[in-house]
């Protein structure tokens, strides 16, 4: 079997292109071959298939061969094209040769025909082997430059911060558009420049880490850092790094992932939930407190108003009572830092607190401060509570002061401002119509560690016994609670700026004052059914109230309340009751009594926090509440009020 050849014949005499068949077949070709002696005919064969030869005879009727070499060259087809011919001349050969033929055989010297197909067909093996590795290259090529075009793209579309630095000395070769933006930079001012020369590491040794991770080889991955951009501005960033080859040159790719915002949300969030488990915290102390306080300020009460007035231990019992008053005070802050006080909120004027606390807060403050008000004309109404806000301004109105201890100037505005979602002062959730308190001063101000704890409870920069350490994290528990929020501004020696946001109301409706009994109609005759598991609380409770006149019917808890009010065989007018009891709770026990005896009132009271008496029902429209501690006098007077309200 000899050696497959596929061979085109352009020659107008079938008895030559035989006779050209029988040379190569002698050769050892297996021929598959078609004879053309036309333009068209051999347009036709090229079409069929592709050939390994083609053997033109020179000069013929209707072609010849210069013809069919323009033909197939027109093609861009690599066949190996040999004139054989009995009547080419040397001139012509040369001409043929230049036009693109491979080679001329004379039909007169056959012998030279195998040898010479044999050697084009070798070449023609090698230009095309030539060909497919040039192709090869041109492909690789092609796909580097897509590579790297696509690359390009990514590398200048990306979101995260990309930058192309020698390995060597850290010198930038390129940073795409997030990492310009982050670092603060032009193109032109950041590449050519090191990282050490623009100072874009914030800790030497964080740059020091990188390098020695890529000089061993590795990738480093998530590496959390602070970079600092053009300005001085620090941002934290997770680094990732790998060594790369670009052009022969090794190099580095960065990449840096801004999370400083989310690293400020995970403060804040940790922030909150630490001053949530503080307030909890605060919130229980709180509630054990008024009921000794209670015990305290009752039997304190009650000795005083046994004691003559000239009597010597009535000094000491007016100190137990201050006391006693002053711890009060405290617990209130404490249920007031931790957002559990019991609030009376109502739509008021803001400018008119301001006004009606700024006599008092001049005398507080000292004549070396300037005290000075902007108000806003045209301010919006807030809900919340009156005392509470002068309490707000006050604490903020103290605390600038005491960063004043040379003098200086306090300034408080008021203003209307309207809240986007992209958020103001820090606060991207907090949208829509808002108030704002500015409480300002030039005093000594407080670094970014200061004001990291400002609101934190007995957190305090005074010295040991100048304060509790507990005015700050009152207003920001009063704010938090009335569904605003408190933002601070300071710098060393460049004073602090509080602003209080509180949400905007609808309309300003004045707070008229609630009706208090006289102090000659503190007394009384009805029963009341006193229900307080406290026993210290209970007795104190029962001695204020039979000495003023009343039928005590004393339980421990609501079961005993039930057989007691079963059992007893009179009127019951009142039931003064704790709001959360073992078994039963003062609401249930009300309800339950209510239905037995729809006649009676309800008097709750409770030392816990809001949320303890929201969750018994207890703060709903014309229920009746005593916060304790209380005093005998406030007992007195809250019973009596009840009794002599309408309806049960």
């Amino acid at each position: 079997m000899g050696t497959p050849l596929r061979v085109l014949f352009a020659e107008d005499s079938e008895d030559d292109a035989l006779l050209l068949e029988r040379e190569l077949r002698r050769a050892g070709y297996d021929l598959t071959w078609e004879r053309v002696d036309t333009a068209a005919a051999m347009e036709a064969a090229l079409d069929r298939q592709a050939w390994d030869l083609v053997l033109s005879d020179y000069n013929m009727p209707h072609f010849n061969g210069t013809a069919a070499l323009a033909l197939l060259r027109r093609r861009d087809l690599d066949v190996p094209f040999i004139f054989v011919s009995g009547t080419i001349g040397e001139d012509m050969a040369v001409a043929a040769m230049k036009a693109g033929a491979h080679d001329y055989v004379m039909k007169t010297n056959l012998k030279r025909l195998a040898p010479a197909v044999e050697r084009e067909l070798r070449e023609a093996e090698v230009r095309r082997e030539r060909r497919i590795a040039q192709q090869a290259v041109m492909d690789r090529e092609e796909a580097l430059r897509q590579s790297e075009e696509r690359f390009s793209k990514a590398f200048q579309a990306s979101p995260l911060g990309l930058g192309l630095a020698t390995l060597a000395d850290e010198r930038y070769l390129d940073a795409n558009q997030a990492m310009l933006t982050m670092l603060g930079y032009d193109r032109e001012e950041l590449i050519g420049h090191t990282g050490a020369e623009l100072g874009i590491w914030n800790d030497a040794g964080d740059r020091v880490h990188v390098e020695e991770y890529l000089r061993a080889g590795r990738p480093l991955r998530d590496f959390e850092a602070f970079i600092r951009a053009k300005r001085g501005r620090l941002r934290c960033v997770l680094a990732s790094a790998e060594r790369i080859d670009l052009a022969g040159e090794p190099c580095v790719l960065l990449l840096f992932h801004d999370i400083t915002e989310r690293k400020r949300l995970e403060d804040q969030f940790r922030q909150s939930q630490k001053m949530e488990a503080i307030g909890r915290l605060a919130g229980g102390v709180a509630h054990d407190f008024n009921n000794l306080l209670t015990v305290i300020m009752s039997c304190a009460d009650l000795l005083r108003s046994d004691l003559p007035a000239n009597a010597s231990a009535r000094a000491d019992v007016e100190e137990i009572c201050k006391a006693a008053e002053g711890a009060a005070g405290l617990a209130r802050q404490l249920l007031a830092f931790s957002r559990r006080q019991v609030l009376q909120p109502q739509r008021l004027d803001l400018n008119a607190v301001v006004a009606n606390t700024e006599r008092l807060l001049r005398r507080l403050i000292g004549e070396d401060i300037t005290l000075g008000t902007r108000l806003a004309s045209d301010l919006s109404p807030v809900h919340a509570d009156p005392g509470q806000l002068e309490q707000v301004i006050m604490n903020l109105g103290v605390n600038a002061r005491d960063a004043m201890p040379e003098g200086g100037r306090l300034t408080i505005e008021t203003a209307s401002v309207d809240l986007v979602p992209e958020g103001q002062a820090g606060e991207p959730s907090r949208a829509g119509p808002f108030v704002v308190l500015s409480v300002s001063d030039t005093g000594t101000g407080m670094d970014e560690e200061t004001r990291a704890h400002i609101f934190e409870p007995f957190f305090t920069t005074k010295e040991p016994g100048k304060g509790t350490g507990l005015g700050l994290a009152t207003v920001y528990g009063i704010i938090e609670q009335s569904g605003g929020f408190v933002r601070v501004s300071s710098e060393l020696g460049l004073g602090t700026v509080f602003r209080v946001y509180l949400p905007a109301a609808s309309a300003v409706v004045s707070p008229g004052a609630p009706p208090t009994a006289s102090s000659e109609l503190l007394s009384g005759t009805e029963t009341i059914l006193l229900v307080e598991d406290l026993a210290s609380v209970r007795a104190v409770a029962r001695q204020v109230l039979e000495r003023r006149g009343y039928k005590v019917l004393a339980a421990a808890d609501g079961p005993g309340a039930l057989r007691l009010a079963s059992t007893f065989s009179g009127s019951i007018d009142l039931l003064l009751t704790d709001v959360v009891m073992p078994h039963v709770s003062g609401r249930h026990l009300a309800d339950r009594l209510t239905e037995l005896r729809p006649e009676i009132k309800v008097l709750y009271m409770s030392g816990h926090m809001d949320d303890a008496i929201v969750r018994h029902g207890v703060l709903e429209a014309g229920t009746s509440f005593l916060q304790k501690p209380f005093t005998p006098d406030t007992l007195a007077r809250k019973v009596r009020e009840v009794l002599d309200s309408q309806g049960a």
